[in-house]
């Protein structure tokens, strides 16, 4: 039996005992902090869990999965994975034990006729409710019933004694048994053994408790059910394989590679190699479709980890070249049928793993270089733990394997600590572990303590409405309800009704005020909880209090400008697909008054043609000044019709519309405007890079756009004029400079001429008014080169602002009878009130006594005389 089957008939199942079938989340969890991706089913159902009424207590999923805590097992066991799916089924106060272990029991013996001698079952040790509904109502005999402890049949694991604080419970597991044969051997051999006999099929989470910061467990108001199995754990046992990789969920993927390969793949290194690159390439692939693009931080740094993981496993298989990108679609085919979309962006997500590989394979090959830098310092002094340290940043950041590390190490002599690096990779998994699993409390209960109802949100048709306030909440304790606020307080109040759009899908939350008479609170912001929404500001003027009617209104003119960026950016993301392709998808956006960010998937700079191209396209549409059509209709029928949906949101069955013409359409749940003339004009003013494979685009709309390209033009005329003026300076610079060099060479007659001679030398002095530095080392050069046995000191002054310069030149045959610019400079500098220096045959010095220059002239002839 198929594992496309097995997860049809899963969902039947369970529709059948009257659960909502809701579709597998996105591996990015939305609204929850407390995990990197999504390790199970239960985790988009947290509030409802809490409480939260979604308008349906049963539900059943097939959920897709990622978890990297056991990253290095992967393709060591039969059973490991990263991706994977769970199946699984919830209630939400509804039923509790008695069903959820009588239905998992029919769906395994009767639906999937698994024989019941197969199967064994576990409870925790002291839930005596569980095990007699597994002895008494279904049937299994005492003897295939274990009792394990905290560690291996509570949930969270331990959560008694070390927390997290929060819902938890005992857990029932259901295990199939391969026989005698397949483990260990032992007489007494049972679930709680690792051997590899029983393999673990269906977890069932009774959540009964919950836990205080005291460690006590109170009883929970409301018991729920969460339940887990893996379809590649199922789909194994149904094929009568041991070994999940050997289904038709990796095999086509193998097979693809072996044919590769040249080496013979037997049942060794090899083939846990095979495995593991098998199931790395679902989880790369899965990430990069829910909108994780490889990097250095986060969820990308982990995606990227695990292709850098998979292309040394094929390198050891004897692949060096990119490959892994080639596989992409071989799983979009063995994954068609619930993720028949795969198929279309194929392409896209094997070029983000392209260029992954491309980098890397050049980070692999140019590791000598790296090496060099990195340890330079290390091949003069030895340091063995920071060595170790060293190897690990190569390890972490740059994927290069220790072994080749360690050998490039030894062949130079250099120490280093395997210990030092051991304990830096053991950190680094924790941090890991911690950062892809649970922490802090279970669930985050931030606002659903007050028990409110949904917020009526009737803003797509009303700026100003009739609203009752129900609940005003302390801003600083968003759970602490106030009875009354008054001028200068601040608050968060909820509404029974309102025309306020929380933030939310990139865009900004609405301003505006809630007027009741003469009593007015501004509202500064406005968000959610769920579909509460809080407006978050301060009393301005008299006081309010719960059950007052207030009249809430919107700032329109703000609320009209955010609308135009938002139609801009459905515009924008057509253009793009139109210039760039349909490969183009959001990425993320930001939604404001002023101006509007889009992020899309892009593996390239756009070219300033490429730019002008999208905004002509982009406004060509604006002038045609369609209309926005906005309306409700079933998610699915939406997809069918090919509205576009952002990958972070997560959709409910009934969705919102946003269609223009035959330009765009896309799922959004923003405001907008009715037709596309009001936007006037889209401007880009920014294209830059956010990460591997994704680009930003920035723009502004309308006025603000008008506003954009007049202070452009402003900056363009003022940059024309900087550049005249620059022009004009070194044009009178170069005159100048050409009047000086004139004057100089005229006046080389008169100071050659009133040379003396010491010694058998020329030596030519003389000081000059209204001479640079610069130009004093011109003059110095042409004296030079009109002598070839002499000294020359040239001096300049500048009364008023108490400058002297001096410059001494020396003919390189004068070098060897002892004589030292530099050393001269040194020697009289300070008579001028300075300091100099230069070389053996030019030095140079400045300082602030040009009435003593008489002194330094004398005292330089003095030296020279004596040197001679």
């Amino acid at each position: 039996m198929t594992a496309d089957i097995l997860r049809e008939k899963f969902l039947v199942f369970f529709k059948a005992k009257k659960h909502k079938i809701v579709e597998s989340d996105s591996l990015v969890p939305k609204d929850d902090p407390t995990v990197l991706f999504t390790p199970a089913g239960m985790n988009q159902f947290k509030k409802e869990f809490m409480g939260f009424d979604a308008g349906f207590k049963r539900a059943a999923t097939a959920q897709r999965c990622l978890r990297t805590d056991d990253l290095e097992k992967v393709g060591k066991t039969s059973s490991h994975h990263t991706f994977f799916e769970m199946l699984g089924n919830f209630s939400f106060g509804d039923y509790f034990k008695e069903e959820a272990i009588a239905w998992a029991w029919e769906f395994l013996t009767r639906e999937l006729h698994i024989d019941q001698g197969k199967l064994w079952v576990s409870v925790y040790q002291d839930d005596e409710e569980a095990y007699d509904i597994w002895k008494d109502k279904v049937g299994v005999p005492e003897k295939k019933i274990v009792k394990l402890g905290d560690k291996d049949n509570f949930w969270p694991a331990e959560a008694k004694a070390k927390g997290p604080n929060g819902p938890c419970g005992p857990c029932s597991e259901i295990f199939y048994d391969f026989g005698p044969n397949a483990g260990c051997g032992e007489k007494v051999c049972d679930p709680s053994c690792s051997c590899g006999r029983f393999v673990e099929i269906w977890n069932l989470v009774f959540t009964q408790f919950n836990r205080k910061a005291d460690s006590s467990l109170e009883p929970l108001p409301n018991k729920n059910i969460d339940t887990g199995m893996g379809l590649e754990r199922l789909a194994a046992v149904m094929q009568g394989k041991q070994n999940n990789f050997e289904t038709e969920l990796f095999q086509p993927i193998i097979k693809e590679i072996q044919r590769c390969i040249e080496i013979e793949v037997g049942p060794g290194e090899a083939r846990k190699l095979l495995y593991a690159v098998s199931d790395h390439l679902r989880a790369v692939v899965f990430s990069i479709y829910d909108g994780i693009i490889p990097s250095n931080e986060g969820r990308g740094y982990i995606v990227r980890k695990i292709i850098r993981k998979s292309l040394l496993h094929l390198r050891s298989l004897g692949i060096s070249k990119p490959f892994l990108n080639t596989l992409v679609g071989q799983l979009a085919q063995i994954m068609h049928l619930p993720y028949p979309d795969l198929k279309e962006r194929q392409e896209d997500i094997a070029q983000v793993i392209l260029n992954e590989e491309k980098n890397f394979i050049r980070a692999l090959d140019s590791s000598s270089d790296l090496f060099k830098d990195k340890f330079s310092a290390l091949s003069r002094e030895q340091d063995a733990e920071k060595a170790g340290r060293i190897a690990f940043q190569l390890y972490d950041t740059y994927g290069i394997p220790l072994d080749l590390t360690k050998v490039w190490l030894n062949e130079r002599g250099i120490q280093f600590s395997q210990g030092v690096f051991d304990q830096e990779l053991l950190e680094q998994m924790t941090r890991s572990r911690l950062q892809s699993s649970m922490k802090g409390d279970v669930f985050d209960a931030r606002g659903l303590g007050l028990n409110l109802k949904d917020t009526k949100f009737s803003g797509y048709n009303n700026d100003s409405i009739k609203a009752g306030i129900i609940e005003i909440i302390d801003s600083s304790k968003k759970n602490k309800a106030l009875a009354q606020i008054s001028v200068g307080m601040k608050a968060a109040i909820i509404l029974d009704e309102t025309p306020f759009y929380a933030e939310s899908g990139g865009q900004v939350g609405d301003t505006g005020e809630l007027v009741n008479g003469e009593n007015v609170f501004k509202v500064l912001d406005t968000q959610k909880i769920g579909n509460v929404f809080l407006h978050i500001g301060e009393v301005n003027c008299g006081s309010f209090k719960k059950g007052d009617k207030v009249t809430a209104q919107i700032n329109v003119a703000r609320r009209a400008n955010i609308a135009k960026n938002h139609t801009a950016t459905h515009i924008l993301q057509a253009a793009l697909r139109e210039v760039l392709g349909s490969h183009v998808q959001q990425q993320g956006s930001l939604v404001e008054e002023e101006r509007f960010r889009f992020d899309f998937t892009h593996f390239k700079r756009l070219s300033n043609e490429e730019i002008s191209r999208v905004e002509e396209v982009a406004n060509s549409w604006v002038a045609k000044n369609q209309a926005v059509d906005c309306k409700e209709m079933a998610f699915k029928e939406a997809k069918k019709a090919g509205a576009l949906a952002f990958f972070e949101e997560k959709y409910g069955e009934s969705v919102r519309v946003v269609a223009i013409g035959d330009i765009s359409k896309e799922l959004c749940g923003g405001t907008h405007l009715d037709n596309l003339g009001k936007i006037g004009l889209i401007k880009i003013i920014s294209e830059s890079s956010v990460a591997s494979g994704i680009r930003r685009i920035e723009g502004v709309t309308a006025g603000f756009a008008e506003q954009f390209i007049k202070d452009e033009r402003q900056k363009a005329v003022e940059e024309s004029e900087r550049r005249n003026k620059l022009k004009e300076l070194k044009e009178q610079e170069k005159k100048r400079s050409a009047e000086i060099n004139n004057s100089l060479q005229d006046a080389l007659p008169r100071i050659i001429g009133n040379a003396a001679e010491i010694k058998g030398i020329k030596f030519i002095c003389s000081l000059e008014t209204g001479l640079d530095m610069n130009a004093l080392r011109t003059l110095a050069d042409k004296l030079k080169e009109n002598l070839n046995n002499g000294v020359v000191v040239l001096g300049s002054q500048d009364i008023q602002q108490k400058r002297a310069y001096l410059v001494i030149a020396i003919t390189r045959n004068l070098l060897s009878r002892g004589l030292d610019a530099g050393a001269l400079i040194h020697q009289v500098a300070p008579l001028i009130g300075g300091s100099g220096g230069g070389r053996q045959d030019f030095a140079q010095a400045g300082g602030t006594k040009p009435e003593s220059f008489t002194l330094a002239i004398d005292k330089l002839r003095a030296i020279i005389k004596d040197s001679l």
